[in-house]
């Protein structure tokens, strides 16, 4: 049975292994060989093997593990085999599709006729966003007046168009 300081050194030099290298297969292997691999590699490094073991050991394999089936699940199916193959001429070595993207999703813009709450000051907020979108400030800054003229509680209309006021007090006379 490998020791903790054994799976700990091939964990840590894992990250940088292909798929193909840490199922121990050729980049030309068919399903049956990856299935195969897979299967001499799960002898190997799954958890329920190390259930005897000190739980550092068994967090140590079942890390390790989890890289194994993130490679078969890649390796076995055709098309993220193929993302995964285009990536890896790229350099990248690691790919996982199952994961989401690491990248937050952007952040919810509210728009200035979202900001607004009745049906008068809706309209010319809109006209404002349209302004705004192409670039002409000072017509959208006129619109967002009236809107919050109309709506003068209205708090975010009111920080919006205070932001308008500094935009066009940066632009060139």
């Amino acid at each position: 049975m490998a020791t903790k300081e054994a799976l700990q050194l091939y964990l840590s030099s894992i990250d940088k292994k292909t798929y193909y290298e840490i199922l121990r297969v050729g980049r030309d292997a068919g399903p049956l060989a990856i299935k195969a691999a897979f299967h001499t590699f799960s002898l190997l490094y799954h958890p329920d093997r190390f259930v005897d073991s000190p739980g550092e050991v068994g967090a140590v394999a079942s890390e390790i593990y989890k890289r194994g089936v993130e490679a078969y699940r890649c390796l076995s199916q055709r098309v993220p085999r193929e993302r995964y193959d285009r990536a890896l001429a790229r350099g990248k070595i690691r790919i996982d599709p199952w994961l989401p993207s690491t990248r937050p999703p952007p952040p919810l813009i509210r728009t200035l006729e979202m900001l607004a709450r009745t049906p008068d000051a809706k309209k010319l907020a809109d006209k404002a966003d349209r302004f705004i979108a192409i670039g002409r400030l000072e017509e959208a800054r006129v619109q967002l007046a009236l809107a919050f003229q109309r709506e003068p509680e209205n708090e975010e209309l009111a920080e919006r168009l205070q932001f308008l006021y500094e935009a066009l007090a940066l632009e060139p006379p």
